[in-house]
């Protein structure tokens, strides 16, 4: 996998074995507005400063995903809020205040590919009830780590991410179970009930890393 970070991030031990077909880019967060397309500016000079520097960074993240893997560069633009992929790509954006990151790949490799990322403790413990089954809650009372209630919802996010482009199913927070690994550095999920997405969410892969007091998770649908 081709892995790109021109800010020079520190992303520990981010390594996916996985396909060199995939492209991860993680940049700093800055105003990129004046490297987008034409398309893209046009909804980057409509919103406020912060939305503003989140929605090009992601969007330049792509372009340098893109471009390592040969694929010419496209508007990657808004569809009832999710992004529109070229036909033969799949991809996955996600920022935080700081930090932006895309993945993307061929669709020939993968159903689907979903990432998301969120500053650690960013998740409490109202709203970890909210968010997690019961066999969830007792894997963050029996862990390690206390934060782990953040490290599900990020799961649970690139999840949605990964699937919902091939399903156009929504899975809420509850609607997906996570099993992590025995180190908490894989999981694989599957969904609470029968649903459209419950083959392909069963199928799929997750990975965890941790990069600059941000978790940040990978799920991979083959």
């Amino acid at each position: 996998m081709h892995i790109i970070s021109p800010d020079q991030v520190d992303l520990g031990s981010l390594k996916i074995p996985e396909t060199d077909r995939l492209s991860l880019v993680v940049i700093r967060v800055k105003d990129y507005t004046n490297s987008l397309s034409k398309e893209e500016r046009s909804y980057a000079n409509t919103v406020n400063e912060v939305r503003r520097k989140q929605y090009s960074s992601g969007r330049r993240a792509v372009q340098l995903g893109l471009s390592s893997l040969n694929v010419t560069e496209i508007p990657i633009l808004f569809d009832d809020r999710k992004p529109t992929w070229p036909v033969s790509i799949v991809g996955s954006i996600a920022h935080s205040q700081s930090l932006a990151v895309a993945l993307v790949g061929f669709k020939q490799d993968f159903l689907g590919v979903g990432i998301d990322i969120l500053p650690k403790q960013a998740v409490s413990d109202k709203v970890r009830e909210r968010i997690l089954l019961d066999e969830e809650l007792k894997t963050v009372a029996e862990g390690s780590c206390r934060d782990w209630q953040t490290l599900f919802f990020c799961a649970k996010e690139a999840i949605y991410k990964a699937s919902n482009p091939e399903t156009d199913e929504f899975l809420g927070f509850k609607d997906v179970c996570v099993r992590l690994n025995q180190l908490a550095t894989e999981y694989s999920a599957e969904t609470a009930l029968p649903k459209r997405s419950s083959d392909i969410v069963a199928s799929g892969r997750g990975y965890v890393f941790s990069v600059e007091n941000h978790w940040f998770t990978v799920f991979l649908i083959p």
